[in-house]
């Protein structure tokens, strides 16, 4: 799997950059030309070899595009819920179509993270945590995130109950589990299946409480999940936003032809209550959809479904009904 590998050991350097030149081309940088891709080690509990990897996904519309660190940080989330943690990163962006050994100058720049992405980082991952900005033909310079992003702003402030509540910390789970919670393909699962599914699926949602959890179709019949990330400074990534982020990452430009949504927490939602996502969230949906009328499914916390289209939804968004 592209965006996922479990290791007995830490990967080396050149391993991580050798992933790192792989990924590129998946990127969805049709504003910028300029594909940025990253991996993160994470750690749940004691296991600490789990390794995610990301891509830019670009927008028409600029502030729901996500970024190579946000994809990996959604692969993360939806393969080991809130309570995993960053720690180490690195990161590669160059122009679309350069290869390693290029003579054009920006092949030696080791890009660094965007202030948006340190924020990303910061709710994950302590002052200490290492990231290396790596550039396409191999050099690398490393820093902390202490020095990234001082004096810190993270839920650690914000909702330090939330942020360091570990009382319930899960076990970490194998390998197969992982894929399965990020991508399934050559299945034709059932509507009780796919909720199964998305109730299995944790948001990182200390802001709020409430959760959200979509399944896309691709062409080809792939399933791809996504879950609600939640960050301090309210720069979230949505559901739809981290499922694009992964399916991008593990398939490259990707067309979407049917989506299951369920949520959770909104205040004065009864069980029967069907939320549909937010318009911010069908932005995204609307750049990777086969077509305006395709098919979404949404769920209630009784495990109902009521059917509507991406047209529909987009007029009704943020009314529960």
């Amino acid at each position: 799997m592209t965006i996922f590998r479990e290791a007995d050991r830490p990967l080396t350097d050149d391993e991580i950059g050798d992933w790192l030149r792989d990924l590129r081309g998946k990127p969805y940088s049709i504003e910028s030309g300029f594909d940025v891709t990253s991996v993160f080690r994470a750690r749940l509990g004691a296991a600490d070899t789990f390794y995610f990897a990301g891509v830019n996904v670009e927008n028409p519309d600029h502030r729901v595009s996500t970024h190579g660190e946000e994809g990996a940080i959604a692969a993360m989330v939806v393969a080991l819920g809130r309570k995993a943690e960053l720690v180490e990163g690195w990161v590669m962006g160059a122009p679309r179509g350069l290869e390693k050994g290029t003579d054009n100058p920006l092949g030696n720049v080791e890009v660094s993270c965007c202030g948006k992405c340190r924020q990303q980082i910061a709710n994950f991952a302590s002052e200490d945590v290492v990231i290396h900005s790596v550039a396409l033909n191999g050099s690398a310079s490393t820093t902390t995130m202490g020095r990234y992003l001082p004096d810190q702003f993270s839920f650690r402030q914000f909702r330090p109950a939330a942020a360091e509540d570990d009382a319930t910390l899960p076990p970490a789970p194998t390998a197969a589990e992982i894929e399965q919670r990020l991508v399934r393909t050559g299945l034709a699962p059932t509507s009780a299946e796919i909720f199964d599914w998305l109730r299995s699926l944790e948001s990182a949602n200390a802001a709020s409480g409430t959760s959200d959890a979509v399944v896309l179709k691709l062409t080809d019949g792939t399933l791809v999940a996504g879950v609600k990330i939640e960050e301090a400074a309210f720069q979230d990534v949505n559901a739809i936003q981290c499922a694009a982020a992964i399916a991008n990452a593990a398939f490259g430009r990707i067309t979407v032809t049917e989506m299951w949504s369920f949520s959770q927490g909104y205040p004065g939602d009864p069980d029967d209550a069907f939320v549909t996502p937010q318009l911010s969230a069908l932005q995204t949906l609307l750049e990777f959809a086969e077509d305006p009328d395709m098919p979404i499914h949404l769920f209630n916390k009784a495990g109902q479904q009521r059917d509507t289209t991406l047209a529909e939804a987009a007029h009704k968004a943020l009314t529960p009904t």
